[in-house]
């Protein structure tokens, strides 16, 4: 098969997890793979190297949103390979690409003993892409989810950091029943804003312990 980035061949290797436990074949070539950097450590939230916490956590401790978010994780950073990647998939819609993570997102998220809720898209966004990216990830992986939220048409792209913190929460609890605890899965985290806005939503429906995981740290 080609790889699904470059388009590249790439040699079929049989494998002896392969055989037992049934695993798919990789769909990007080890070129295409090694262009994306993975997270050694460091914050979200909040592993900041060093002592002390990260700028970011800082910022929003100082706000309604402190302590909505017990820990988290993001798996790679934002550099040029994934934003060609990212743009790709959500932008482009290059629905597919949904399956070059499956492998990395089905090990990480297994081991989760927490009910995996999708941050959404509003509704007109989603006419207008077609799918949800997030959704779509979670499938690729065979991970099960839960949707507990919705989201009202605004905009976060183009606002500050201090923007943010001063707008009202994007999100609305849908009114299905909310487990004690949550992961919140989400493709890129960026300022944070978004997860702090769902996590407050589910906080006061009475989730008691929520973390976090995305796909990709800015």
């Amino acid at each position: 098969m080609n790889c699904y980035l470059c388009d590249r061949q790439m040699p079929h290797q049989v494998t002896w997890r392969s055989v037992f436990f049934h695993e798919p074949d990789d769909v990007c070539c080890s070129r295409c793979r090694t262009g994306f950097e993975e997270i050694a450590a460091g914050c979200p939230i909040c592993s900041a190297e060093g002592e002390g916490k990260c700028l970011d956590c800082v910022q929003w401790e100082a706000t309604e949103y402190q302590g909505l978010i017990d820990s988290g994780t993001s798996l790679y950073r934002y550099n040029p390979p994934m934003k060609e990647y990212l743009h790709r998939y959500k932008f482009l819609q290059d629905v597919i690409l949904s399956e070059v993570f499956a492998s990395v997102l089905k090990e990480e998220l297994q081991k989760q003993k927490s009910i995996i809720v999708p941050i959404p898209m509003n509704d007109e966004k989603l006419k207008l892409r077609t799918f949800s990216q997030v959704d779509r990830l979670l499938d690729a992986a065979s991970i099960p989810y839960t949707h507990l939220l919705g989201k009202n048409r605004v905009a976060l792209g183009g606002k500050s950091k201090a923007e943010r913190i001063e707008m009202q929460n994007v999100f609305w609890w849908n009114e299905k029943q909310v487990p004690k605890k949550i992961l919140l899965f989400d493709d890129l985290y960026t300022t944070g804003s978004t997860l702090r806005m769902a996590a407050k939503v589910l906080k006061d429906k009475g989730a008691k312990e929520i973390k976090i995981v995305t796909l990709i740290r800015a």
